[in-house]
């Protein structure tokens, strides 16, 4: 019995796998279906932007002046967009603005600003980069603290104990002078002054006279000439912002205003401007404890290329005598020198 029931199985399968056999033999090959277009589905938005280089107007811009920067934007894309439109400034972002464009159009994005002050700026809008310089604006300014007129420039005030303005050694004329607002660039000082130019003492030996200039090879050994004098420019701190030197020579040997260059000192609130003219001290001597000329006892005046700056008298003096920018008390309190400024007035 259960012989023929495990028989029945084993037939049972032979015959469906005779049936498989037949059917994947009788199979005809079909034809796969023709290929459809497939069309993918656009992005939401489907504007692509190009971008013409910023246009800033006008083309000269001042500080604190309207200005309009300003670009177009092509949308080439096939669907209309709206494209947000970014404006920084260096970096910080100034203005955001929406610009609808259709499809194969084009608009133009407008902002108006000002820029506060002279300096350097980078404007950006989408990937477009420019920058912008402002330079500051100048106007001419003469700075003087005098009346115009001359009281002095005596070459033979020989110590600064003496009534007039030789000034000796390491000290100096310093005059104070105050910016005006927005601050200022100077361009040119002014100086009136003149030159003694000898390589000769004064001696009092009588073989020659009293008051004869005769060449001392012994005192130009002592002190040499120099043939410069210094400018330097002080902060109100007294904090030295400029030094320079310039020939003596050019100075005449009559008073006049004489102008020397300046490479653009930006100041603000008070300055100083202190003129050091190396001159020579006055030596002194007589008898056997004095200077000799052959043999003869006299009294010097080392004269040789001395610079003489001109001075007014004045009871509201704005000047001093100075050593290395500060100022030396109690010394012509009643004298203004004639230096003054030429530069520009900053107007941020």
């Amino acid at each position: 019995m259960g012989d023929s029931r495990f028989l029945a199985r084993g037939l049972f399968i032979l015959a469906l796998l005779a049936a498989s056999v037949s059917a994947a033999c009788l199979q005809v090959p079909v034809a796969p279906p023709a290929q459809q277009e497939v069309s993918q589905p656009l992005p939401q938005n489907g504007a692509v932007y190009k971008f013409d280089p910023i246009v800033i107007s006008p083309l000269s811009v001042s500080a604190g002046q309207p200005v309009t920067i300003s670009m177009r934007i092509e949308n080439t894309g096939n669907a209309s967009g709206i494209f947000v439109a970014e404006l920084t400034i260096n970096g910080t972002l100034v203005e955001t603005r929406p610009v609808p464009i259709e499809s194969s159009s084009w608009a133009t994005v407008e902002f108006s600003t000002t820029f506060p002050r002279a300096g350097h700026y980078e404007i950006k809008i989408a990937p477009q980069v420019t920058t912008l310089d402002i330079p500051e604006r100048k106007e001419f300014m003469r700075l003087k603290l005098d009346s115009s007129g001359v009281d002095g420039c005596d070459v033979l005030a020989g110590t600064t104990g003496d009534a007039g303005n030789m000034i000796q050694i390491v000290e100096g004329n310093m005059i104070r002078f105050t910016a005006p607002p927005g601050g200022y660039e100077i361009d040119k000082i002014d100086i009136l002054g003149y030159i003694k130019s000898s390589t000769h003492d004064f001696d009092m030996n009588p073989q020659f006279g009293p008051g004869t200039w005769v060449y001392g090879p012994d005192i130009a050994a002592i002190e040499p000439v120099n043939p410069d004098f210094t400018i330097n420019i002080w902060d109100s701190r007294h904090n030295r912002i400029f030094s320079q030197d310039y020939s003596k020579s050019v100075f005449s040997y009559v008073p006049q205003w004489v102008s020397v260059d300046v490479p653009g000192i930006k100041v603000n609130g008070d300055f100083y401007i202190e003129l050091v003219t190396h001159n020579q001290p006055r030596l002194a001597g007589s008898g056997m404890g004095g200077y000799w000329y052959y043999g003869s006892p006299f009294f010097v005046h080392t004269w040789y290329y001395q610079l003489c700056i001109g001075y007014e008298y004045s009871l509201n003096v704005t000047s001093s005598v100075s050593q290395n920018g500060n100022v030396v008390p109690d010394e012509y309190l009643t004298y203004n020198w004639l230096i003054r400024t030429d530069g520009y007035q900053l107007q941020n």
